[in-house]
C-alpha cells in the first residue's frame, strides 16, 4: 500500500510518500507524519508560522526529528519518537535547555 501524505509546518510545505507492505504500517506512518504537533503547551502557541521541522544525528548515527516552536523565544521541541515493536509518535513539547544546564539559547536548533 502506498499513501501520499501532504502537512505544512511553518511556511515550509512537506510531501511524504509512504509506502509499506503491511497496509496498517503504511497508515500509521501517514497518520503520524501527516499530523505533527501544532499547538506548544509551553507557550501556548497555536500559529502554525511559529513552528519548524527540525533534525539533527549525532555522533553515533542516531537521527532526531522534531518541531520547535519559536514564538517569542519559547524554542520548545516535540521530537517524534519510535516505538521498539516498530511505528512513531510525537512527544509533549519540552522546555528546551542548553549544554550547561540554563534556559533556552537565542539559537534553536544549536545543539
Amino acid at each position: 500500500m502506498k499513501i501520499n501524505v501532504k502537512t505544512t509546518v511553518g511556511k515550509v510545505k512537506y510531501d511524504f510518500e509512504i509506502e509499506d507492505q503491511k497496509e496498517m504500517e503504511t497508515l500509521h506512518k501517514a497518520i503520524v507524519l501527516g499530523n505533527p504537533p501544532k499547538y506548544c503547551h509551553i507557550c501556548e502557541n497555536a500559529e502554525n508560522d511559529h513552528f519548524v521541522l527540525d533534525s539533527n544525528k549525532d555522533k553515533e548515527g542516531n537521527i532526531y526529528v522534531k518541531v520547535t516552536c519559536t514564538h517569542k523565544g519559547c524554542f520548545a521541541t516535540a521530537s517524534l519518537g519510535q516505538y521498539k515493536a516498530g511505528g512513531y509518535f510525537w512527544k509533549k513539547f519540552e522546555e528546551r535547555y542548553n549544554k550547561a544546564g540554563g534556559s533556552a539559547s537565542s539559537d534553536p536548533l544549536a545543539d
